[in-house]
């Protein structure tokens, strides 16, 4: 096994896809990084068999969740980000039960940095959601993602279903 180097990324320049035609806006820099997790979504297969260990495991897909402390932004392009959906303006609430992706709402976050390859998640809202403290220093705004593999109500098969690619387009 060959080493290739030390996973040190630099500066993270964030761009999310809520401009004309889900083109590519930048958001920010962050400060000290992005946080990326991705997570395996996987049910335990139980039986008698094996008692109260699953005798196998079956996969059910994959999510991220993309955590942003950002330093330096762009207010128009959070504001996008933050009202999305039906809601009338920034702060105020969906129509309960509107289901973001089918209605179009969800977005692409695109995270590039000087020394690695990029990562292009391309269906993402912000959730849980997004805070700062306010202070007399410079605080970061933390923006925290939820990026899905997502598929309209029309497929019938989620294999191969994109969750992130590492190259921004």
């Amino acid at each position: 096994m060959a080493i290739d180097g030390y996973t040190v990324n630099g500066t993270a320049l964030v761009s999310v896809g809520t401009g004309t035609s889900g083109a590519l806006e930048v958001l920010g820099y962050t400060q000290d990084g992005v946080d990326i997790d991705i997570t395996e979504i996987t049910e335990d297969i139980m039986t008698d068999v094996m008692g109260r260990a699953p005798q196998d495991v079956q996969a059910m897909g994959m999510t991220a969740r993309i955590v942003c402390a950002f330093i330096a932004l762009d207010r128009t392009v959070l504001a996008k980000i933050t009202g999305r959906g039906d809601r009338t303006a920034v702060g105020q609430v969906n129509t309960p039960g509107l289901v973001l992706g089918a209605a179009g709402h969800l977005f692409r976050v695109g995270i590039a940095s000087p020394f690695d390859t990029p990562w292009s998640f391309s269906k993402c809202l912000v959730r849980p959601g997004f805070g700062t403290r306010l202070a007399t220093k410079a605080n970061p705004l933390r923006v925290e993602f939820f990026a899905l593999p997502y598929a309209a109500v029309t497929t019938v098969a989620g294999k191969d279903t994109p969750l992130w690619t590492r190259a921004i387009t």
